[in-house]
């Protein structure tokens, strides 16, 4: 395990009580939980609910989350299939920015972190099969176990 994750969040995860000694199975059936998670959380809501300490309403963290298992998908499989293992670290609250989370329907974020969460299984299920290593600029070498 890569010990960057437990220093930087807790073990369990301050934010969201992840386990970090979870089995890669165990991490995989959690995401494919998610949408479903999230459906029922803000099932008739506008998704604009905001936690007074933090600065993202409930659809702009459903919108990161959706984000962040796309970008694993595609980093994830474009390494397996050949490419160079560097990845490159992103800033999320300028992503957010840019893609405007905020003034996005709480209905597209749910439909985004669902097919989003099942790119990330498939493609997190071969890469572990076959190996993957990222080197990330801040975490250095993982495994996709460790992603």
């Amino acid at each position: 395990m890569n010990e960057w994750w437990i220093e930087v969040y807790g073990d369990p995860c301050r934010e969201c009580d992840f386990n970090w000694s979870q089995s890669p199975t165990g991490v995989v059936a959690s995401v494919e939980e998610l949408p479903s998670l999230f459906d029922a959380v803000l099932a008739g809501t506008s998704g604009r609910q905001r936690h007074p300490e933090l600065s993202w309403s409930a659809k702009a963290y459903v919108f990161h989350v959706a984000d962040n298992l796309r970008i694993w998908a595609e980093r994830l499989e474009g390494i397996r299939s050949g490419a160079p293992p560097q990845v490159a670290a992103y800033d999320e609250n300028h992503l957010a920015s840019v893609r405007r989370y905020e003034e996005m329907p709480v209905e597209a974020a749910l439909w985004s972190v669902r097919t989003a969460a099942a790119a990330w299984s498939e493609a997190m299920r071969a890469a572990i099969q076959s190996g993957t290593v990222v080197d990330h600029p801040e975490r250095g070498e993982l495994t996709a176990s460790e992603v």
